[in-house]
């Protein structure tokens, strides 16, 4: 058992042990060591200090751990509301993720027993659904073990959301009552009023939405949107309302291609770079040649997508940035209410993908990934003035929503984003709005990928219907803060899709 709650895991341990389990507890520390006969202190943020953690647990017969109750979620800091704390997020996801990792071997290894994972959060009892406008730092806890199910099949996982305000003893029974209960919910909420489950809902875009809310003196900031999908919307956008556009992205602008490289594709420019190198006599090293390749396109892209924008008629700025640099990208935010005294849309779009499964995944690279995504959306809650925005839209990904087989960062980071959406909704005039986007038929999606989604039975989305359903978001006054549009959702809602391994 994982962390400490006041009044409520005193009870659990008691009862578990009663009912004849050897319960561990560990709470966080700076060291590994035995603060009693069972009840041991740790640094989850070093997988040396948990794997000393966990031969301390097993005791010299090497027993394995059969379960695993994480608390963290419903501890200080953790679930305290807002968003003002930037490292609150991504120090509860990771702990929760390093655990996962450490533990889960043991967990399959017992998983003919019943072995059992049960992460626990505070939002509302409704995941952030419940129109209570919080947002508790550890969301992210919620894509780790999405991702934990899916990677291990055989062990019962569930994510259990409680209400804060259930009194200590109503809210320690109800635990207990998930832990022992045996069924494959994998989300389920805990209010005064009873057990509560989300579901999908389908709802088709209703007709008569109202005219897009933007025109040519409107600024719309686009975060990651030179490449890839944010590309598309931002020249969606263009076309649609002809705004000032203020795209960031983490590479620096780029000058005119060379004449020489300006019409080959990728196996032409390879060709092209390796002559050129025996020609120069210079080092022939492939992963070079191929760096070199993919920085040609990917300059060749952002400057194709501000040519596009400005085509359509929009006033175009790209700005080199790092959005996980809340002090950069917050001077960025500062400078555009400076110079124009509006920002009347955002489309938060950044983010990276280093994807492995959680036994092959680092800290370092999971972090790298979560922050991206969320520390800017946090500086965007923290910097942008509600009172004159339209519209924020955080690009998110059915990863969140469902969780993803070696994407335990990216769930992670996409569930945070789905959160704050929720809290912000329910605070800020706004349209505010989390998309957990299905695969578009653009982007990094290849032929090899293609097959992967065919025999899955997901339809890619094309570009022209993406940015279609995207503008529509954007009109739907009083929609809901959590919006899933993919093809196949059916499939991406079964735990084990075709030809996955079963642990």
């Amino acid at each position: 058992m994982i962390g400490e709650v006041p009044d409520v895991t005193g009870a659990v341990v008691a009862s578990l042990t009663s009912d004849g389990y050897r319960v561990r507890q560990v709470v966080p520390g700076t060291a590994v060591r035995q603060l009693a006969a069972d009840r041991y202190e740790a640094d989850l943020s070093s997988a040396e200090a948990l794997h000393q953690l966990h031969q301390l647990v097993a005791g010299p017969a090497g027993a394995a751990v059969g379960g695993v109750i994480n608390f963290l979620g419903l501890c200080q800091p953790f679930c305290r509301p807002g968003y003002e704390d930037p490292e609150g997020p991504v120090t509860v996801a990771a702990w929760t993720f390093q655990i996962a990792k450490e533990f889960a071997p043991d967990l399959r290894a017992s998983a003919a027993a019943g072995s059992w994972f049960v992460n626990l959060t505070a939002l509302d009892g409704q995941f952030g659904l419940g129109g209570g406008a919080v947002a508790g730092a550890a969301a992210g806890t919620l894509g780790v073990v999405k991702t934990l199910r899916r990677e291990y099949p055989v062990l019962a996982v569930k994510a259990v959301d409680v209400d804060p305000d259930l009194p200590p003893d109503l809210l320690a029974a109800r635990v207990l009552q998930e832990v022992t209960a045996g069924d494959d919910s994998p989300e389920v909420g805990l209010t005064r009023q009873g057990r509560w489950r989300p579901a999908l809902k389908l709802a088709p875009v209703p007709r008569g939405l109202p005219p897009l809310a933007l025109d040519a003196g409107s600024v719309v900031l686009v975060t990651g949107g030179a490449l890839g999908v944010t590309a598309e919307v931002a020249k969606g956008l263009a076309a649609a309302a002809r705004p000032r556009l203020v795209l960031v992205g983490r590479s620096a602008l780029p000058g005119p291609e060379s004449p020489a490289t300006r019409d080959l594709d990728r196996a032409a420019l390879r060709q092209a770079l390796l002559a050129d190198a025996r020609r120069t006599q210079a080092p022939v090293l492939p992963a070079e040649i191929e760096r070199r390749v993919n920085r040609i396109l990917k300059d060749r892209q952002i400057l194709a997508t501000l040519d596009a924008c400005r085509a359509a008629g929009a006033a175009v700025e790209y700005h080199p940035a790092d959005v996980s640099d809340a002090e950069q990208f917050g001077r960025l935010i500062d400078d555009l209410y400076e110079r124009f005294g509006r920002i009347d849309g955002v489309v938060h779009g950044a983010g990276v993908i280093e994807d492995k499964r959680i036994a092959d995944k680092t800290l370092d690279s999971f972090t790298r990934v979560f922050r991206t995504k969320v520390d800017g959306a946090l500086t965007l809650a923290r910097k942008l003035r509600p009172a004159g925005l339209k519209f924020l839209v955080f690009f998110g990904s059915v990863a969140g929503r469902f969780g993803n087989a070696g994407q335990v960062d990216y769930s992670a980071a996409n569930e945070a984003l789905n959160k704050l959406a929720d809290a912000l909704a329910g605070r800020w005039p706004a349209r505010v709005v989390c998309i957990n986007w299905g695969p578009w038929d653009a982007g990094m999606v290849g032929d090899e990928l293609r097959r992967v989604y065919a025999a899955r039975g997901i339809d890619l989305i094309p570009v022209a219907e993406g940015t279609r359903a995207f503008l529509d978001e954007l009109r739907l006054p009083g929609g809901p803060a959590e919006v899933v549009i993919s093809g196949g959702v059916e499939r991406m809602d079964e735990r084990r899709p075709p030809g996955a391994p079963t642990a």
